[in-house]
C-alpha cells in the first residue's frame, strides 16, 4: 500500500485516565500523570495516546456524561495540563487522541438545562424529546445499553426524553443543524489546541429512525438506533468541516466505537469514496462477543477458539482495502483480556504475550489498553457492594428482577463488569502500587507486587509480559509485511486451539491451506500461536513452511527452542520468511 498514514504503521495506547497515574495524591489519576510517564510510553514503542474522557462531568458514567466539551473537569486538572501534555507528548513522537462523546451529554450540560426549562428556546429541540401517549406508557419500547428503558419523564418539561444510556445521558438531536455545527465547533477546539485526532464514543448512535418506532420483538435494533440512515451523511459532514480547518488534515485520525455494526456499514463508514472515509476505522465488538451465551454478555460461557477464528476471518475479509480495521483486546468497557481469554494462574506470561500477538499481528492498527502490556488480571471482586459502574450495577438488578437469585447473578456480573478493567495501573511494588500518595478511588488488585510495571521493566526480567510488548511492536514497526500485508488466516480442525495466519505483501487471499503456494513477495510472515494449555501439533505439512535457509523464527514467547511442529502450552511464535526471487 503506497501513501500508508502514520495511524496504519503504529500503534495505540488507550489510557483510562482516572487510574493511569495520580500526581496530587487524591487517588485520581490526572493530565500531570499521564504526563510523566511519557517517557515510559515512548519505551513501549507506541504512536500515539487516546485518552478517556477528562472534560467537565458529574462522572454518573466515569465521564462519559459530560457537561462541558471545552473545559477539563478538576478531578483531572486545567486547561494548562492538558496543553502541557500535548505539547510533551508529541516533542517525544507521540500523537494525542481525545475521546469525543457526541450521541449525548450530560443532563447537567447548559444546552441540556436550556432544552428542559424552554422548550421554545435556543435549544429547545437539541435533544429528542416525546409526548407521553395518548394510551399512557413510553413513547416506544427501546431499551438503553445500561439494562432500563431508554425513556425519562421529565415534570419541568412535561415530555419525555431519550437516552440510551443513564438517565443522565441524555442523547442529543442530531437531525438539528445547529447540534452537528456545534458539536464540530468543539472538535475544531481540541484541534485548534494541538490534538491530532479522536476516539467518536457509540458514534453509529447517533441516528434514529425517522417516527422512533418501536422495535418488533425478537429484531434487532439495527436500523432502529444503531447505523441509522443519515450516521454515514452526518459523519461525512462533520469530516468536511474540520478538514477545511486543518492545514494537514489527512492526518487527523477519526476512529469510531460502532457498538452492533454491520460489515456493510463498517465498510461505508471507512471505505473513501468520492468524499473520502467518514472514518478511518471503526473499534469492533464481535470478537468479544464469542464467549457470551443466549443472555448476551451477562451470561458468560468458555471462550470457544473456533468462533474467534470466525470472526477474525469474516472481518479481515470485510475490511480489506481502502478499509482498515483496529485490532484491540480489552478497553475501559470489558473484562482483563489474561482473565476472559487466558489463564491467569498457570500461564499468566505465556496466554498474555500469546494473545498480544495472536491479534496485534493480524492487518490493522494495534490499539492496546493501559495493562494489559504487564498482564493486568481482573479485579477478585466478592460482593455485589464492591461494584462501582453503573452498568454492573444495573445488570446486576435486572437479573435479580428477572426472577435469579443475587448469588448467581453477582457471578455472572463480576467476571465481565467494567470495574475489572479500571483498577488503578501497578507501577511498582511500593505501597498503592506506585499509582497514588493517597487513597486510590478504587482498591488495587492485590497480585500488584508481582504484576507491575518496575518489575517487567528490564530487557532480561523473566517473565515480562512488558519486554515482550516491545519486542512485539519494533517487530510489527520493523517490517513492512507486518504493517502492510494482506492477511489470511490458515485453516486448522474445528476443535483445534491454534490460530494460524500468513501476513503476505500480495493482495489478501484465502490461502485454503496451500500457504506454502500462496503467491510471491518479498517478505512473507507466519505467525502460530497455542491458545491452550496443552501441547498441540500443526496441521500436517504446515511445518515445512517454517524451516529452510529463507526462513527465520523473529519473535517467541519461549526462551528455549521448541520442536518446529509442536507449540507448548500458549506458545506463540512468528516466522519471517524472505523471497530471493521466484515463486516459493
Amino acid at each position: 500500500m503506497n501513501g500508508q498514514s502514520w495511524w496504519q504503521d503504529g500503534a495505540i495506547y488507550h489510557i483510562y485516565p482516572r487510574s493511569f497515574h495520580d500526581t496530587n495524591g487524591d487517588g485520581l489519576g490526572d493530565l500531570r500523570g499521564i504526563t510523566e510517564k511519557l517517557p515510559y510510553l515512548q519505551d513501549l514503542g507506541v504512536d500515539a495516546i487516546w485518552m478517556g474522557p477528562v472534560f467537565l462531568s458529574p462522572q454518573v458514567d466515569n465521564g462519559y456524561d459530560i457537561s462541558d466539551y471545552c473545559d477539563i473537569d478538576p478531578l483531572f486538572g486545567t486547561l494548562a495540563d492538558m496543553d502541557e501534555l500535548i505539547e510533551a507528548a508529541q516533542g517525544r513522537g507521540i500523537r494525542v487522541l481525545l475521546d469525543l462523546v457526541f450521541n449525548h451529554t450530560s443532563d447537567l450540560h447548559p444546552w441540556f438545562v436550556s432544552s428542559r426549562d424552554d422548550p421554545r428556546g435556543p435549544h429547545g429541540d437539541w435533544y429528542i424529546w416525546r409526548d407521553a401517549p395518548p394510551e399512557g406508557g413510553l413513547p416506544n419500547n427501546w431499551r438503553g445499553f445500561f439494562s432500563l428503558p431508554a425513556w425519562t419523564w421529565c415534570p419541568r418539561r412535561g415530555q419525555y426524553y431519550l437516552h440510551l444510556f443513564a438517565a443522565q445521558q441524555p442523547d442529543l438531536n442530531w437531525e438539528n443543524p445547529a447540534v452537528r455545527e456545534a458539536l464540530a465547533g468543539v472538535a475544531r477546539f481540541w484541534l485548534d489546541r494541538g490534538v491530532d485526532g479522536f476516539r467518536m464514543d457509540v458514534i453509529n448512535l447517533i441516528s434514529k429512525r425517522q417516527g422512533l418506532p418501536s422495535i418488533p420483538p425478537g429484531e434487532s435494533p439495527a436500523g432502529y438506533f444503531i447505523d441509522g440512515p443519515r450516521v454515514l451523511p452526518w459523519l461525512q459532514e462533520f469530516r468536511r468541516d474540520l478538514s477545511r480547518e486543518r492545514k494537514n488534515h489527512e492526518e487527523l485520525l477519526l476512529v469510531g466505537e460502532t457498538p452492533g455494526i454491520s460489515p456493510e456499514a463498517a465498510r461505508a463508514y471507512t471505505g473513501g469514496g468520492p468524499e473520502g472515509p467518514a472514518l478511518d476505522m471503526v473499534l469492533l465488538f464481535d470478537h468479544l462477543a464469542v464467549d457470551h451465551g443466549p443472555g448476551g454478555r451477562w451470561d458468560p460461557r468458555p471462550l470457544r477458539i473456533s468462533a474467534l477464528r470466525q470472526v477474525t476471518a469474516r472481518w479481515q475479509g470485510e475490511l480489506q482495502e481502502p478499509s482498515w480495521p483496529s485490532l484491540y483486546l480489552s478497553n475501559h468497557d470489558q473484562p482483563r483480556v489474561v482473565s476472559r481469554f487466558g489463564d491467569p494462574r498457570e500461564y499468566r506470561y505465556e496466554s498474555a504475550t500469546a494473545l498480544a500477538t495472536a491479534f496485534y499481528l493480524q492487518r490493522g492498527t494495534p490499539v492496546i489498553y493501559q495493562g494489559d502490556e504487564i498482564a493486568m488480571a481482573n479485579y477478585p471482586l466478592a460482593s455485589p457492594g464492591e461494584l462501582q459502574d453503573i452498568e454492573s450495577i444495573n445488570a446486576l438488578e435486572a437479573l435479580c428482577a428477572g426472577g435469579m437469585a443475587r448469588d448467581a447473578a453477582f457471578e455472572r456480573i463480576r467476571h465481565e463488569a467494567r470495574d475489572n478493567g479500571r483498577t488503578p495501573f501497578q507501577w511498582s511494588s511500593e505501597e498503592q502500587a506506585g499509582f497514588s500518595r493517597g487513597e486510590p478511588w478504587f482498591p488495587l488488585n492485590p497480585d500488584y507486587p508481582r504484576w507491575n510495571a518496575r518489575a517487567q521493566a528490564g530487557e532480561g526480567a523473566p517473565g515480562s509480559v512488558l519486554a515482550f510488548f516491545r519486542r512485539l511492536l519494533a517487530l510489527r514497526k520493523g517490517h513492512e509485511v507486518l504493517r502492510r500485508g494482506g492477511f489470511s488466516l490458515v485453516p486448522v480442525d474445528e476443535e483445534s486451539p491454534l490460530f494460524g495466519f500468513c501476513r503476505d505483501l500480495t493482495p489478501w487471499r484465502d490461502l485454503g491451506g496451500e500457504i506454502a503456494q500462496a503467491g510471491e513477495g518479498p517478505e512473507r510472515a507466519y505467525i502460530w500461536v497455542n491458545l491452550s494449555g496443552s501441547e498441540e501439533r500443526l496441521p500436517s505439512g504446515a511445518g515445512g513452511d517454517l524451516v529452510g535457509e529463507e526462513t527465520a523464527l523473529a519473535l517467541s514467547n519461549y526462551s528455549a527452542p521448541g520442536e518446529t511442529g509442536l507449540l507448548r502450552p500458549w506458545e506463540a511464535r512468528v516466522y519471517l520468511r524472505t523471497h530471493r526471487g521466484g515463486a516459493s
